[in-house]
C-alpha cells in the first residue's frame, strides 16, 4: 500500500481503492484534486480529507448528523447530484468542513452552506453549495450538540 506522509496524523498508509478524486477540486483548492478519508484514533467523530498531491493540506470533517439534532439535508440540483453519479442525496456520504479557531477550540463551527458530498461507490467527490439560506457557514458545533 502506497504511503502518505501528512502534517496532522504524520505517515499513513492508503489503498489506493480510498482516493477519492475531486474533479473540480474543493473551493479555493482547485488544483488539488485527489484526497483521502482518513480517520483519527480513538472514538473522535472528526475525519480528515488529506489532500494525496499535498501533505501540508488536509481538512477536518464531520457527518451532521453527529452534531445537528435536525436531520441536515442540503438543498443541491439535480445537475450537482448527476455530477456525483447519484439520482439522490442519500447515495452519498454528507460531511463539513470544520473550522478550529487556534486559541478557542471550544468555538469550533462547521460550514453547512458548503457540504462536501461523496459518492462512496465511485469514489467521486464535490463540494457544492446548498441553496437553503438557514444552512450558515459558520455554525457553532458545540452549541448544536448542547443545546
Amino acid at each position: 500500500m502506497p504511503e502518505l506522509a501528512t502534517r496532522a496524523l504524520g505517515k499513513v498508509e492508503i489503498n489506493p481503492g480510498d482516493m477519492i478524486q475531486f474533479p473540480e477540486g474543493l473551493f479555493g483548492f482547485h488544483e488539488v484534486r485527489e484526497f483521502a478519508l482518513l480517520m483519527e484514533k480513538g472514538d473522535s467523530p472528526f475525519k480528515w480529507l488529506q489532500s494525496t498531491q499535498r501533505a501540508d493540506l488536509a481538512f477536518i470533517v464531520i457527518e451532521p448528523a453527529l452534531f445537528l439534532k435536525d436531520p441536515y439535508m442540503p438543498d443541491i440540483s439535480a445537475s450537482e447530484l448527476d455530477q456525483l453519479g447519484v439520482k439522490d442525496l442519500s447515495e452519498c456520504s454528507v460531511y463539513t468542513i470544520v473550522t478550529i479557531p487556534k486559541d478557542h477550540p471550544e468555538k469550533m463551527t462547521a460550514n453547512l452552506q458548503g457540504p462536501v458530498l461523496i459518492n462512496p461507490h465511485k469514489m467521486i467527490g464535490r463540494q457544492v453549495i446548498s441553496n437553503d439560506n438557514r444552512h450558515l457557514v459558520r455554525v457553532p458545533i458545540l452549541e448544536q450538540m448542547e443545546g
